[in-house]
């Protein structure tokens, strides 16, 4: 019989950019414009979010955490599935051994068990991913302020990502001005308890 359990998964960086996509879109002067003025030039910007997911701190620290809790889960499942398994060689009958009302109810014992290991195991993942979610979320918007404001200052009104742009001018080139910016401002987030985190869908 096998049992599900947590596997070890690398943090993709291409995962991740695809989460903060869309954080740092169109970046333009607060400034309303009034419908008589000229429409502007675009002063484009390019930000490698691969670049800053990888070398940010804050977002390392987001992985070293989360590979810190999914080994933690990983023990804790291995020894649960081994504590079944040895219940399970427990019930196994011998060749033409019939089924005893007293082992027919210890076999129903024991399905419960296994699904409720099943629960167990699933509801950790999920939080997992909450909570990951959440930490990236702190990324996130410290990323669209950092950029938003180097955006500013450098007179750019439109900002995008490094992998829509094969080729372009190196004087566009933002990143290091919003890495750098991101982690003086955010070196670190914080990482919720999985296990702390509220049940799904409680509406906290």
């Amino acid at each position: 019989m096998m049992f599900p359990s947590i596997h070890r998964s690398r943090f993709m960086l291409a995962a991740l950019a695809l989460l903060l996509a869309g954080a740092v879109s169109a970046t333009m002067p607060a400034t309303v414009a009034r419908a008589q003025d000229p429409f502007p030039n675009a002063a484009i910007g390019i930000i490698d979010m691969q670049r800053i997911l990888r070398d940010s701190t804050a977002a390392q620290g987001v992985d070293q955490t989360r590979q810190s809790y999914l080994d933690s889960y990983n023990k804790q499942t291995a020894a649960e599935e081994q504590a079944l398994r040895e219940e399970q060689r427990g019930l196994s009958l011998a060749p033409n051994q019939a089924p005893t009302p007293e082992l027919q109810q210890k076999a129903r014992a024991f399905q419960n068990k296994v699904a409720q290991f099943e629960q167990r195991v699933a509801e950790r993942r999920r939080n997992l991913e909450r909570a990951l979610s959440m930490a990236l979320s702190q990324v996130q918007q410290m990323i669209t302020v950092v950029a938003d404001e180097v955006a500013a200052e450098r007179g750019i009104n439109l900002v995008l990502y490094r992998s829509q742009v094969p080729l372009f001018d190196p004087r566009m080139e933002m990143t290091e001005d919003v890495l750098t910016r991101l982690n003086e401002r955010l070196p670190e987030v914080e990482f919720p308890d999985p296990a702390n985190l509220p049940a799904s869908g409680s509406g906290q």
